[in-house]
C-alpha cells in the first residue's frame, strides 16, 4: 500500500503500550500495533527506497531489517521498560553484529518526529574526519557546502568541552569539536505533515543535497579503518 502518512492511534497506541509495561497488553494488542504504527514505517521505506537508492546503491532496503523493535532491549540498561514509544527507521549498508555504519534515519516519537544524516561512531572515525577537515579535502569541502545549503537541518553531536584545534578556522570548530557527528531536523509542535504525509518529499529533497554530507561520513569510516589495519 501507499504511504499516506503516520496514524496518530498508532503513536497513542505505542505510547500506552509504553505506560502498560505489560507482556499480556502488548501480545493483546499485537496486532494492532503492527497495523498502526509498524506498518505505516514499511510504506515508507517503500517510497522513500528509489531515492535513497540514488544516494547509495547499497542501502539495506528490506524493511524488517530497517525498523526498530517495539521491545527494548533491557540487559544492558538501568531502565527495564519493557516497550519503546517511538519508533525509527535507518537506511545504512549492511553490517556486522553491533558494527555502526553512516546512515539516513527517520523517527517519530510522540514528543516530537525527526530525521537526518548521522555516523562516526567506531574507532578513529572521528579523528579521519578531523584530519579531513584540517586538510580541507575535497569530501569535506563537499560536505560543508551541502549543510550550509540546507538551513532546515543543524549540525549536532556531543560536544568536547574545550576545542581540540583551537587554532583551526572559526567555522570549522563546531564540526572539529565533537565526538560522533551528524546533522538532524527535529519538530515538536506540528505534527501535521506527519499525519498526512506530506513531510516525506521535502525530507527527501533535502537528504539528496546532503548526500555529500553522508560520503564524508562513509569516508572517514573507511579511512579510519585502514589506519587500524596497518597497526595490525
Amino acid at each position: 500500500m501507499a504511504f499516506t502518512g503516520f496514524s496518530a492511534a498508532g503513536v497513542d497506541l505505542l505510547q500506552l503500550n509504553r505506560l502498560q509495561n505489560s507482556k499480556e497488553f502488548y501480545e493483546e494488542h499485537k496486532n494492532e500495533i503492527k497495523k498502526l504504527a509498524i506498518t505505516p514505517f514499511y510504506e515508507l521505506i517503500e517510497q522513500m527506497t528509489p531515492v535513497m537508492q540514488q544516494i547509495d546503491a547499497q542501502f539495506v532496503t528490506v524493511p524488517s531489517r530497517m525498523v526498530s523493535r517495539v521491545r527494548r532491549d533491557t540487559r544492558y540498561t538501568k531502565d527495564k521498560t519493557l516497550y519503546r514509544a517511538n519508533l525509527w527507521l535507518f537506511f545504512r549498508r549492511a553490517r556486522r553484529q553491533h558494527e555502526s555504519v553512516p546512515c539516513y534515519y527517520f523517527e517519530l516519537h510522540p514528543e516530537y518526529w525527526a530525521w537526518g544524516c548521522w555516523g562516526a561512531w567506531g574507532t578513529g572515525e572521528m579523528q579521519a574526519l578531523r584530519d579531513m577537515i584540517l586538510h580541507e579535502d575535497r569530501l569535506f569541502l563537499d560536505a560543508f557546502e551541502a549543510v550550509e545549503r540546507c538551513p532546515e537541518v543543524t549540525l549536532a553531536g556531543e560536544l568536547y568541552k574545550r576545542p581540540k584545534y583551537p587554532d583551526a578556522k572559526p567555522e570549522y570548530q563546531s564540526w572539529l569539536n565533537r565526538k560522533e557527528i551528524g546533522v538532524d531536523f527535529r519538530e515538536s509542535e506540528d505534527f501535521a505533515p506527519v499525519l498526512d504525509g506530506s513531510f516525506v518529499g521535502p525530507m527527501l529533497e533535502t537528504m539528496k543535497k546532503l548526500a555529500p554530507f553522508y560520503r564524508f561520513l562513509l569516508a572517514g569510516k573507511e579511512r579510519a579503518a585502514a589506519v587500524r589495519e596497518v597497526r595490525l
